[in-house]
């Protein structure tokens, strides 16, 4: 069995292509260059791009990059520096709509599955594809 997002029934699972479309579009817009005063290349309001970095007056926070993070589905990490270059920092959100993998069953052990081309913060760890709890 396989589910897309945490509160997915069976019925109602995600053309899995479809979804991988939609999470790879969430984490693109990647650009360390991002320009101060444009708006959020995520395409999302809320967020701390745009807010000011309390280094220097004119200094604000611009994001910069979006990764999967965490065994939540639809949970991302999005890093966010400042436009002087003084500070980066980060914040959790969610999206419900985009998930970044599935939850399988594989011979009666569950596992998540990263869809191919999604950057998962737990690569670094060795984490690559898959892994069972």
């Amino acid at each position: 069995m396989t589910t897309h997002g945490e509160g997915t029934s069976p019925g109602q699972a995600t053309d899995e292509a479809e979804a991988t479309k939609r999470a790879l579009k969430a984490q693109l817009f990647h650009d360390a260059r991002q320009e101060p005063g444009k708006p959020c290349p995520c395409g999302e309001s809320g967020g701390l791009h745009g807010e000011e970095c309390d280094c220097e007056d004119g200094a604000v926070l611009v994001h910069t990059m979006r990764v999967a993070n965490g065994e939540n589905l639809t949970e991302w990490e999005d890093t966010f520096r400042c436009s002087l270059g003084c500070n980066e920092c980060t914040q959790t959100v969610t999206l419900p709509d985009t998930p970044w993998g599935v939850r399988e069953t594989v011979n009666g052990r569950v596992q998540l599955r990263v869809f191919s081309g999604v950057v998962h913060g737990q690569e670094e760890h060795g984490i690559v594809n898959a892994w069972a709890y």
